[in-house]
């Protein structure tokens, strides 16, 4: 029997875009691109079939680069490099970073993607550092670790994708998760708790100290640790929180984390350079790090900021800290050391086109192309507030002198993303800060100032 022949006719927001036939035989279709009528916010939608059967599928709105009319005009754009490049260089006295990518999008349009500086100028091996001949330059492109950004952009979105499938409840608690917590004082901690860093836990433990043989021995040692808090006392930022969160998504979905994320969040956003442990053919195009984990070391060394629980006791003398510049390996230690690179807090590498996607997702609903990570209601519970104005579920919160909230996360790497709901702003910010080394006293240079010189500038344009 011969396919039929469909005639309809689509009209968006009463303007007529497309009205004649669409031939099964030929496979015909249409696509409605932005250009047809589609304006920013609500938008009508009428189809009116004539004769034959018509499928009808929305997709969620993707990202486009702003034409030279919607873009950034040429003082505008100098404006941002200019914000960005007193702070570029390689005295981390003196300077934040060698490098740095940024990505300003806004009502759907990329509007800014570019790099300024080095993701790479010196190389340390076994203890020895020296300058590179030809340093690597930082490029829209170019890969960072993401270090906690990945609480937002790895267990965040695995944990919303799971509650929107009604696969794991925001009240489901630690105990009912994880057997090996059943019987101990973090059994009644929820995963609204840990998402809130309301979960009572230690902020930091450096657990390759406690690690036997496999990243199932750290969980245990986990499970023996005491709350340092109560349950929902005070905000206390967890690293751990989130690290249990990783470990909830793998026995949930009896997959590792990082197979469970790229296929099912970051896979089907097209988020093609978002990875844990990223293969060795990316290296050249991945910032460069510090030079092993000298302030890792330092906290272990003076029990500073956190003091280290020695139950049971433990020999700090540990033999496999990294001696060489760090380029695709995680820079956190318990990423690194402990869970082999693949954890709930850190260890996720990224780009700023990926990025971008994934705040775009967020804005839209949930949803990005064809491709949907998770529903409206779902999400609009992970932005909600339970216990503290400045902490979502994952996301930090913010609220400008306007009135307007912002989402968003900050990594220890130097990396910094938000988006705001209200007019569909993102800005994303990814730096190499640790490359340069510890400055004289024995810290990073915060980015902090930076970030908040290129929002300053960016609000402006509005």
């Amino acid at each position: 029997m011969p396919a039929v022949v469909s005639e309809a006719r689509i009209e968006v927001n009463d303007r007529v875009v497309f009205d004649g036939t669409l031939d099964p035989a030929e496979n015909t279709q249409y696509i409605l691109t932005s250009k047809d009528a589609v304006k920013t916010g609500e938008n009508a939608l009428s189809v009116q079939v004539r004769t034959g059967d018509v499928a009808v599928s929305v997709d969620y709105p993707e990202l486009e680069f702003a034409s030279p009319e919607e873009g950034l005009t040429a003082t505008q754009r100098k404006a941002l490099q200019q914000t960005l490049q007193p702070f570029i260089g390689t005295d981390p006295d003196k300077h934040l970073f060698p490098g740095v990518a940024l990505l300003v999008a806004r009502q759907g349009k990329v509007l800014y993607s570019s790099g300024q500086g080095m993701a790479q100028y010196q190389l340390m091996n076994s203890g020895r550092l020296h300058s590179l001949a030809s340093p690597r330059k930082v490029t829209a492109d170019t890969v960072f670790d993401l270090a906690s950004v990945t609480k937002v952009v790895s267990t965040t979105a695995a944990v919303m994708h799971l509650v929107s499938e009604h696969r794991l409840s925001l009240d489901d608690t630690l105990g009912d998760l994880l057997p090996g917590f059943s019987q101990t004082d973090k059994a009644g901690i929820t995963v609204q708790q840990l998402l809130t860093h309301r979960s009572g836990l230690w902020e930091w433990q450096p657990l390759w100290l406690h690690k036997r043989q496999s990243r199932d021995s750290v969980f245990a040692w986990l499970a023996s640790l005491p709350r340092r808090y109560g349950i929902a006392e005070k905000r206390a930022y967890s690293d751990i929180g989130f690290m249990l969160l990783g470990k909830i998504v793998e026995q949930i979905s009896k997959m590792p984390l990082n197979d469970y994320v790229y296929t099912f969040v970051h896979q089907p956003l097209g988020m093609n350079t978002t990875r844990y442990l990223p293969p060795e053919s990316w290296l050249d195009n991945i910032a460069a790090t510090s030079q092993g984990n000298p302030y890792e070391q330092h906290m272990v060394n003076s029990s500073t900021p956190y003091p280290v629980v020695e139950n049971p006791p433990f020999e700090r003398n540990f033999d496999g800290y990294r001696d060489y510049t760090l380029t695709g390996e995680a820079n956190d230690g318990n990423a690194w050391y402990a869970l082999e690179g693949v954890a709930g807090h850190a260890g996720l590498f990224s780009a700023l086109p990926d990025l971008a996607i994934y705040c775009q997702t967020l804005l839209n609903g949930g949803g990005y192309g064809n491709a949907m990570l998770t529903g409206p209601e779902t999400l609009a519970a992970f932005l909600n507030t339970p216990y503290d104005t400045s902490q979502a579920l994952g996301f930090w919160r913010y609220e400008d002198g306007e009135g307007r909230e912002s989402f968003g996360h900050a990594g220890f790497t130097g990396t910094q993303l938000m988006f705001r709901p209200d007019d569909g702003l993102i800005v994303i910010m990814l730096t190499n800060r640790q490359h340069n080394g510890l400055r004289q006293d024995g810290t990073y240079p915060s980015v902090k100032p930076a970030w908040q010189a290129i929002l300053s500038v960016v609000d402006s344009f509005w």
